[in-house]
């Protein structure tokens, strides 16, 4: 087998799960928070800590899953490196 040519979708996909799992959480924590003020009656403090810990949520998620495709793709590069040599020990 011989490595799969990435195509620019792959890129494309990428970059949007990015973006939605950043915006994601934030808006439902704001949410969230809008629901807790309005049942509380506290004014704007529960959107406030909510948006904060959606913001944090979001960033993890930055840094997370570039990691997680990062460790695939390394995987991944391990195993075309083995079956090359395994095919070139069998010519």
């Amino acid at each position: 087998m011989g490595i799969k040519k990435d195509s620019s979708y792959k890129y494309l996909v990428m970059i949007s799960q990015l973006g939605i799992s950043v915006i994601v959480p934030i808006g439902l924590m704001i949410l969230v928070g809008k629901g807790l003020d309005y049942f509380f009656h506290t004014g704007n403090v529960g959107v406030i800590i909510c948006a904060i810990l959606g913001v944090l949520a979001g960033l993890r998620n930055l840094y997370v899953i570039p990691m997680r495709i990062n460790e695939n793709a390394q995987k991944m590069n391990q195993k075309n490196t083995e079956e090359d040599k395994d095919e070139n020990e069998n010519d």
